[in-house]
């Protein structure tokens, strides 16, 4: 099985559909830890509300709701691992 399709078909989601969601959590993670680096080194930093940890936990439990309705709900065009276009 290919390793690259592999594991989004498993979570019923095309390969594009998983490069994007995992990387925008990585780009949401990264600028909560540049703010919260910022802050560290200078407190007077303040961070942002959206990147506070409120709002970072919020984002991830909404992505995270996102993807566990992706896997209940199996699509038919998810079958090579690329959407097929109509």
């Amino acid at each position: 099985m290919n390793p690259f399709t592999a594991h989004p078909r498993q979570q019923h989601v095309t390969y594009l559909e998983h490069w994007r969601f995992a990387m925008g959590i990585a780009f949401r993670l990264l600028a909560s830890v540049v703010a919260f680096a910022a802050h560290a080194i200078l407190p007077a930093i303040r961070i942002e509300p959206q990147f506070d940890l409120e709002a970072t936990a919020d984002y991830l439990r909404e992505r995270n709701r996102w993807i566990e309705t992706a896997k209940r709900a199996p699509r038919a065009d998810v079958q090579s691992g690329f959407a097929v276009s109509s």
